[in-house]
This record gives C-alpha cells, sequence and structure tokens, in this order.
C-alpha cells in the first residue's frame, strides 16, 4: 500500500491567523503518525506572502522532517502570491495593493522557501519551473501553477486561476509518462473545477455571485479535455475552503481547502489517495480534533527572524 495525504488552504500567519498555527501542526503530525507516504499541498501555505510565514512554515515542515521532495510536494496558491485582504479595512485598498505586488519576485521566494521539495523533479518546460512531473511511489504528480499575473480584465483580484499556454503546451508534449511500469496520473494545482450552475446565477446570496466570478479557473473544459488526453485520474486542488470530491468527465476532482480552517464540517481533515496492488481509492479523513475557529488579529510582536532560504536553480522566462 502507498498513501498520499493531500491537504490545502492552511493560511498560516503570525501576523493575522495565529490560531492557524496550532490547527496545521496538529494535522500534520496527525498525518505523519498515520504512516502516510507523501504529503501533497495545493496553495496557500502562506496567507501574506512574506518571508516570516514563509519561514514559519519551513519551520514546521523541518520539525516533521517533511521538507524533502521523497515526502513532500508543494504547489502556489494566489495568497502564496498576492497575499490577501484579512481584515474589513483591507478590502477597499487590496485593488490598490495588488498593482504594486511583484510576481516574479514572490513566485521565487515561493520556490525558494519550499526548494527541497523541488529536488529531483523533471521539469517539462525550458521557460518555467511548471508544470513538473514528480513520480512518488506509484503515482506521477503533474504541478501545475494556476496563479496568473494580476490583470484589470481577467485578474483583478489576483483570484482567478489560469493554466497558461507554456505550460499546456509543456503537458501536450508528454506522451508517455510512465515509462515500463504503470503509474497512476495525478494533477496538483490551485483552482477548482466547479462550473458556474444555473442556481448560482440568480442567488440572491452576493458572495456566492462575487466568488463565481473572482475565483474562477479559465478554460476549464478545455484543460479536462488534455487531462483526459495524458490519462490524468485524479486531480488535487483547493482554493474554496471545503473538503469535497466530485467527478467530472470521468476524472475525480479532490479539494483539500476545508483542512485546518471554515469548512462546515468544524474539524481537521485531509484527503487520502491509496494505492494498493493496483488499486486506487480516495477518500476524506476526518479527526476527532476541532480546529482552530478564525479570527483576525494583529501579533503584538512581528516574527523578525532572517530567512535562510536554499539556492534554487530558477527556470522562469525574463
Amino acid at each position: 500500500m502507498y498513501r498520499v495525504a493531500h491537504i490545502s488552504d492552511p493560511h498560516i500567519s503570525r501576523q493575522y491567523y495565529r490560531e492557524h498555527i496550532k490547527s496545521f501542526k496538529m494535522l500534520l503530525r496527525s498525518i505523519v503518525e498515520a504512516g502516510v507516504d507523501h504529503i501533497v499541498i495545493s496553495g496557500d501555505i502562506v496567507s501574506t506572502g512574506n518571508e516570516d510565514d514563509f519561514y514559519l512554515a519551513r519551520e514546521i515542515f523541518a520539525k516533521l522532517d517533511l521538507l524533502h521532495s521523497e515526502r513532500l510536494t508543494v504547489v502556489p496558491g494566489n495568497h502564496d502570491i498576492f497575499g490577501g485582504p484579512h481584515r474589513a479595512v483591507d478590502v477597499l485598498s487590496f485593488p490598490q495593493h495588488i498593482r504594486s505586488v511583484d510576481y516574479r519576485k514572490n513566485m521565487k521566494l515561493f520556490l525558494q522557501a519550499f526548494a527541497e521539495t523541488f529536488s529531483g523533479v523533471r521539469h517539462l518546460s525550458t521557460q518555467s519551473v511548471f508544470p513538473f512531473l514528480k513520480q512518488a511511489g506509484p503515482f506521477n504528480i503533474f504541478g501545475l501553477n494556476s496563479i496568473p499575473p494580476w490583470s484589470l480584465r481577467r485578474n483583478i483580484l489576483g483570484t482567478n486561476g489560469c493554466i497558461d499556454e507554456p505550460q499546456a503546451t509543456a503537458l501536450q508534449t508528454v506522451i508517455d509518462t510512465g515509462g515500463e511500469q504503470e503509474r497512476v496520473n495525478v494533477v496538483l494545482l490551485h483552482h477548482h473545477f466547479h462550473e458556474l450552475v444555473k442556481e448560482d446565477v440568480v442567488s440572491s446570496d452576493f458572495w456566492r455571485k462575487v466568488e463565481a466570478r473572482t475565483m474562477k479557473l479559465r478554460k476549464r473544459r478545455k484543460l479536462i479535455r488534455l487531462f483526459n488526453e495524458l490519462k490524468i485520474r485524479y486531480v488535487l486542488h483547493g482554493h474554496i475552503h471545503v473538503n469535497e470530491t466530485y467527478e467530472r468527465e470521468g476524472i475525480l476532482f479532490a479539494n483539500g481547502a476545508g483542512a485546518v480552517c471554515d469548512d462546515p464540517v468544524r474539524f481537521l481533515k485531509y484527503n487520502v489517495l491509496e494505492y494498493n496492488d493496483g488499486f486506487c481509492a480516495m477518500r476524506i479523513c476526518q479527526l476527532p480534533i476541532p480546529y482552530q475557529e478564525s479570527t483576525v488579529k494583529m501579533a503584538l510582536q512581528r516574527f523578525r527572524k532572517p530567512l535562510h532560504l536554499p539556492e534554487y536553480a530558477l527556470h522562469l522566462a525574463e
């Protein structure tokens, strides 16, 4: 048996969400104690995108001996790159703030913060770190970056997603991903694949309408067709804070974003992808441990320990 644990959107932050830190530590410790072979995190590891929180995440992983490519795979979420509004007063200022975010600089910070997890991966493009292919037990894990740069028309809040043409082209060139051994193909990215249904359009729920327009993944159907050509069996993602599984055109999707916060089921949880004697199964594992309720509080003193990151050979296009 080989087991992969999937979590997403822990949103750890010393400055705003200190309660997430405790929940995240308890969840990871439980996963490790359960003997899971590999952990994947589909973005929004931190909530602010600053060095203090990346250092904290590294520290948590290192103490549990997870900061290795054989044990951990990560991809970025929008909060890892752009941060986000955390207080009511931030909602009005964030659209202006996001224009000044240095996308390339913050992406580089993310890659350096978790450099060890990219060791030994196969980069499918010469232009970018993404997409990459990592073999973990019987699984091929395709890591994608669904976070596009800021755009006034298409990504004004930094929360919409897309897989750009270089990544899609790189995936199309993959013909034989498994070699001589039959392997299970899995995609890891941040954004969800929910379709906007009719009742959502006429819903009186204001935030549901906002979410549908500002947290969507562009060209979902085209991407699903590409995934089917690549014989992808599972897509693991986050972004909308709930744990759930659903199917689209023969592919099983798993959302892990309710792991430590906001999910209506107020317990720590993670998704488990199990392989046993040629058979695969996906399930949600709920722990008998309530997660710490989210509050937005300013820390009295910001964490100022210097962040020392390993060197990582970036393949970002100029």
